[in-house]
């Protein structure tokens, strides 16, 4: 009667409702006619009515369940599909040429969403047994990679204790304050770790080091340079010792932190070093030295503005005293004035020379005349009263010195040998004028 799988689902609803209504009608017309009859006819039209009232509701029953099974088989096919997906069955397919248009597309898009899902899991598994092929490289290769990290792991930790036994090394913050000491540093100062962390570096200072190398030497690390120089340092006991030193800002993003030290012990170079430049007899420098040190001196003194004094220095009447009481009597004389010398020149910047014979220099920076002048006669004085019998001197009965000095102004034009022949001068000027004095040359 009707072609209904060409019908939307609406269509075919409103087929339905209007079929269902005109069977009502027909129905609701053969009672009419049926009770028409029975009066004209004059039976009981009882039995008949409820005969046709049985069949009508029979029928819309029918009718009733066919519309309903067309709405629940798709339903019905729908949930059962999507219990196998839950299920992990993906395999599911609609045939939809049954089914009205609406149905027809929802259950193409589920065909399309079943067939996309099994492609994907199908990309997953793929996946899945490559990244487990993966998993077991990836995990040998782990194994190997942790095996190495131990390995030099191991032979990190033997530098490490190789830097910390063998290298004099230390770190500080920035202010100074020790944050790490090494064995081997510990060693040559004397002190323990528990000493030296957490005090200031200046527990080591020796106080024959200048101020002003320890500022040159801060000025440069914390400008984020690196400073490199010679040390000498002090130990826990009182004594002391010489590093070659290099000490690196400890740079973190951009910001010191820190600073770490690495020294070289150079005692024993410095040892010889003294021993090259030293006078074996008296201790004082030698002449070597002196020509070596002069010209630094006189350029430093020019680069500061400064001054220095050359003070050139005789024992009177020194050979009468040989002759009189013997060459070692003359050699302990030296040696005593030797430390007279060394007591008036312990400063940074002030040495003590033996230029050779009796005769010895001493090299002063950085005062005044006066003070200049006031230094000669301190040692002069003091020669004087070590009371050394010398019988046989014009001047005293005693050892005493004549000293001459040359000074050395910022706009000097003396060479190094004019300021020492001008010092030789004035010492030949207090020889001349009695021995046992002090002459000061006038500035040049």
């Amino acid at each position: 009667m009707f072609q209904m799988k060409k019908m939307t689902l609406l269509q075919r609803t409103v087929v339905w409702l209007i079929a269902i209504a005109m069977f009502f009608f027909l129905l609701l017309l053969s009672i009419i006619w049926a009770l028409k009859q029975s009066v004209q006819e004059g039976y009981d039209p009882s039995l008949s009515l409820i005969i046709l009232y049985f069949i009508g509701v029979s029928i819309v029953i029918g009718l009733i369940i066919k519309v309903f099974r067309s709405f629940s088989k798709p339903i019905t096919e729908l949930t059962e599909n999507a219990l196998k997906i839950a299920d992990g069955d993906y395999n599911v397919h609609f045939n939809i040429e049954d089914y009205d248009v609406e149905w027809k597309l929802l259950m193409s898009i589920f065909n399309q969403m079943s067939v996309e899902t099994r492609r994907k899991i199908e990309q997953l598994n793929n996946q899945n047994e490559v990244l487990f092929i993966y998993k077991e490289q990836i995990e040998e290769l782990n194994q190997r990679l942790a095996k190495k990290i131990k390995i030099k792991s191991k032979q990190l930790q033997g530098y490490l204790d190789i830097i910390d036994n063998y290298v004099i090394t230390s770190q500080t913050d920035i202010n100074g304050t020790i944050t790490y000491a090494s064995e081997a540093f510990c060693r040559i100062s004397g002190y323990t770790k528990e000493d030296l962390i957490g005090e200031n570096h200046r527990i080591i200072r020796h106080p024959d080091m200048p101020a002003t190398l320890f500022e040159e030497l801060w000025a440069t690390i914390s400008s984020g340079k690196i400073w490199h120089g010679e040390m000498k340092n002090r130990k826990s006991d009182g004594g002391e010792y010489w590093v070659d030193t290099t000490i690196t800002p400890n740079i973190e993003e951009g910001v010191i932190t820190g600073y770490t030290a690495v020294r070289h012990d150079i005692t024993d170079q410095k040892l010889i070093e003294e021993m090259a430049i030293t006078d074996a007899m008296t201790g004082l420098y030698n002449r070597r030295f002196y020509a070596k040190i002069i010209d630094d001196e006189l350029n430093r003194v020019k680069q500061h503005h400064s001054t220095l004094a050359l003070m050139m220095l005789d024992v009177d009447n020194f050979k009468l005293y040989n002759d009189t009481y013997g060459h070692h009597a003359g050699d302990t004389v030296l040696s005593k004035i030797a430390n007279v010398l060394k007591f008036y020149t312990s400063r940074f910047g002030e040495y003590a020379f033996r230029l050779g014979g009796e005769e010895f220099g001493i090299i002063v920076s950085d005062m005044n005349e006066e003070k200049y002048g006031a230094l000669a006669e301190h040692i002069r004085t003091s020669v004087e009263k070590l009371a050394i019998l010398h019988e046989k001197n014009d001047p005293a009965s005693c050892v005493t010195v004549s000293i001459g000095i040359a000074l050395y102004y910022p706009d000097s034009v003396m060479s190094c040998d004019e300021l020492y022949k001008e010092a030789d001068m004035q010492l030949y000027r207090a020889k001349e004028n009695g021995r046992n004095r002090v002459i000061l040359g006038e500035k040049e």
